[in-house]
């Protein structure tokens, strides 16, 4: 399964004072086309790239988060589609 991350994305990598290894992914929105963010851990993504589930392995994200990993719906994109907050 692609991931709107691994088809839609840049991505930028840094190491944390603490020593973890991060990936923010940058892409725009498919409702807003605006430009959003998610900074996944490497452990996590790793484990997304073995075929864990994604609420499995991407736990320090939160559900807007995924959702955007998955579809490219920032949580303002999925306000608009959806009503709610956003």
């Amino acid at each position: 399964m692609d991931r709107y991350i691994h088809t839609n994305c840049s991505y930028t990598e840094q190491h944390t004072p603490e020593g973890e290894h991060m990936y923010t992914f940058t892409g725009p929105c498919r409702v807003t086309g605006t430009p959003y963010s998610v900074a996944i851990p490497g452990h996590e993504l790793w484990d997304l790239n073995q075929g864990k589930s994604i609420q499995v392995a991407l736990k320090s994200l939160t559900a807007e988060q995924r959702e955007f990993v998955m579809t490219g719906t920032s949580p303002l994109g999925w306000s608009i589609m959806f009503g709610g907050k956003g």
